[in-house]
């Protein structure tokens, strides 16, 4: 491992002192690219997961953050709803954040993706602005909707100085290398009397289940639940209430405004790193195992984090023929590892019926995609990214199972 790109300082506790439990040498930064970029070599970065000594807060600690701006900045746009289920978990989150609103109210929302919770939530709100540095998202897409782009990183010059009835914020805080200021950010577009809304990855969960695909690289931080409620305290957030979510794989945390306060980091000692990277190596073993078994054209089903993380840690050859996925923006763009592109294509059934085996990469969505898949008639394997655990969908193997 080379050293970091940036020196190392718990954002948690302020510790200098960490051990490394994870690492990939080579793994890729960007979950989907466009196909046949010029330098096919690019675009990679490292891991080095280290665990804080003093009070277990999990980060990568080789992210360069001088590349942040242009990483989140990227002409591809991830994680849209694109199956009912998906959708369906944006209107819940529009309607938790509503309950708690006046009638038409002010929003915010920070890091909002390709828009579709601030559409949601527009359709009930005098006004909201969306802050988001994808290039790819273009104000058009906004037009007669009451949503207003402000494509740029935050906090934003333009909104300066304005306060929200409602500031939302999800899963962006994990891509944020200094936190501290962020949020201070959030809490300064917040009015008196209003709500904030923060969604992010559980690290408990990650812990629990040993999800090895669950660290890739566009997260620095990996939070728990008592860090983040730590960084909110100090930022002047009172948490009102917590919500467990997508089987406890995120967490959601209702905010109200209050005076910053005073709170240190516990020692930790829950965390056995040399256990924890053991777990890890074992899943990787028996992935790789369970592919190498596979006899005929293996696919991966959803071109997300989580297969970025998979194809990082297959460096030497690709094993995977194909990646279907059903979010129509993706033609012409392809995921990537070391050993090379793979072409992003819609899952029709006569090219699914050519695969012997298909990964769910998108194993929050496991079971709908295994429905959808059977329905074609597919009759091979299909396995799931989703770590062993009871929250594990029956009809399914996961990849990693012994």
């Amino acid at each position: 491992m080379t050293e970091p790109a940036t020196p190392h300082c718990c954002v948690v506790c302020g510790s200098g002192d960490a051990e490394t439990i994870w690492s990939v040498a080579r793994t890729p930064m960007h979950a989907v690219r466009p196909t046949g970029m010029a330098d096919i070599a690019s675009g990679f970065g490292q891991l080095d997961i280290a665990a804080c000594r003093n009070c277990g807060h999990l980060s990568n600690r080789a992210f360069d953050t001088d590349a942040a701006d242009e990483l989140y900045g990227a002409l591809v746009l991830t994680n849209e709803p694109v199956s009912p289920g998906m959708i369906a978990a944006v209107d819940e989150t529009a309607a938790l954040i509503m309950r708690q609103l006046k009638q038409e109210p002010a929003v915010l929302e920070v890091g909002g993706g390709g828009g579709a919770l601030s559409l949601a939530l527009a359709s009930r709100s005098a006004r909201v602005d969306l802050v988001e540095p994808s290039r790819a998202l273009q104000p058009e897409r906004f037009a007669g909707t009451g949503v207003t782009l402000h494509r740029a990183m935050f906090p934003v010059p333009a909104l300066a100085g304005r306060r929200f009835d409602a500031v939302v914020c999800r899963q962006v805080i994990e891509h944020v290398p200094e936190p501290a200021p962020f949020l201070a950010a959030l809490r300064a577009s917040l009015a008196d009397d209003g709500i904030a809304y923060l969604e992010l990855p559980s690290a408990d969960d990650i812990l629990r289940r040993h999800s090895i695909v669950d660290f890739h690289y566009p997260h620095v931080h990996y939070y728990r639940r008592a860090e983040m409620e730590i960084l909110l305290a100090r930022a002047g957030f009172a948490v009102a209430e917590v919500f467990d979510m997508k089987q406890g794989h995120d967490m959601g945390f209702l905010l109200r405004a209050a005076e910053p306060q005073a709170r240190e980091a516990r020692a930790s000692s829950d965390i056995s790193p040399p256990e924890f990277a053991a777990a890890l190596a074992e899943r990787r073993s028996r992935a790789a195992q369970r592919l190498a078994a596979i006899d005929g054209p293996i696919a991966l089903y959803g071109a997300n984090a989580y297969a970025q993380a998979l194809l990082g840690l297959t460096p030497e050859s690709t094993p995977f023929a194909a990646m279907f996925d059903d979010t129509a923006s993706y033609a012409g763009r392809c995921v990537y590892g070391p050993a090379g592109e793979i072409a992003i294509e819609p899952p029709r059934g006569e090219r699914l019926a050519g695969s012997a085996a298909i990964v769910i990469a998108a194993y929050l969505h496991d079971a709908e995609i295994a429905r959808k898949i059977t329905a074609t008639g597919f009759r091979g394997r299909v396995y799931t990214l989703r770590a062993p655990g009871p929250d594990a969908p029956c009809l399914i193997a996961s990849l990693f199972d012994p």
